[in-house]
């Protein structure tokens, strides 16, 4: 059994950008979406237990339904995904196709507390421009949400 890495996935980028990359991210036979208020809000409903990212190596959304507020009048939205998890660490790598298909920053910040590490990750326009593992003396008293991951 692996430890996870948790944390969350933030998406920026032109509204309907978002809804493609989360449509292509999401949308599985268990899942099913529905759009309400001219695309304002995404719902996507899972008859599972979590969300599997697609195009990943064991990348989850630990819940049952996501709700994404699209901010249609703005240039660039801002999504973020809590729950999210990743077996031992996340991979930049899972996530280079969807920044550069769908032309949307990727930034994803995780916890693991059994191995005692803090990963942050940006990805832009399918190039990964941080992949940052952090480690600590004093896991515990250095890191905010110590108990995360595991």
């Amino acid at each position: 059994m692996p430890n996870w890495a948790k944390g969350s996935l933030k998406l920026r980028g032109k509204s309907e950008n978002i809804a493609s990359a989360l449509n292509e991210m999401l949308l599985s036979d268990t899942v099913t979406l529905e759009d309400e208020y001219d695309g304002t809000l995404l719902r996507f409903n899972n008859t599972a237990p979590y969300f599997y990212i697609n195009g990943t190596r064991r990348a989850f959304v630990d819940q049952k339904q996501i709700e994404v507020w699209l901010e249609l009048e703005k240039e660039f939205c801002i999504v973020e995904l809590d729950n999210f998890k990743q077996a031992w660490s996340a991979i930049p790598e899972n996530y280079q196709e969807i920044s550069s298909k769908f032309d949307v920053d990727i930034k994803i910040f995780t916890f693991e507390c059994g191995m005692e590490f803090t990963q942050e990750i940006e990805i832009s326009k399918g190039e990964i421009i941080k992949n940052i593992c952090y480690e600590y003396d004093d896991y515990q008293w250095e890191v905010p949400f110590s108990n995360l991951g595991g």
